[in-house]
């Protein structure tokens, strides 16, 4: 019994106490926000043109610095946006673009307006 309220205790304040990361809903990378305090961390919200809604981002110098399931931009000195491969992988307002990588040749396909 007791091991079961230890592991119950475990999964209630892991699911309270988890950010959504990154996704389309991602608090760290993709997710709406209007200003950086809507992102987790040292993650910051991008606006403007390219960014509909606003998108939590981070910022990278080369896909390492950049959590999975994203890619380092070449956009605004550097930034990591969601990896897609269909529009429908995108949040609403977003597309499935091809965008050159900063720290590394060639392209990542990224939700991007």
């Amino acid at each position: 019994m007791k091991h079961f309220l230890f592991v119950a205790g475990l999964v209630l304040s892991t699911a309270l106490g988890c950010s959504s990361g990154v996704g389309n809903e991602g608090d760290v990378v993709g997710g709406a926000c209007s200003g950086d305090a809507d992102c987790a961390g040292g993650s910051r919200c991008l606006t403007g043109g390219d960014f509909p809604d606003g998108t939590c981002s981070v910022v990278c110098r080369n896909d390492a610095d950049c959590p999975s399931g994203t890619a380092c931009i070449d956009k605004m000195g550097g930034v990591c946006l969601l990896l897609c491969n269909f529009d429908e992988d995108c949040r609403r307002g977003y597309e499935c673009e091809d965008e050159s990588r900063r720290g590394a040749s060639g392209s990542a396909t990224v939700c991007i307006d």
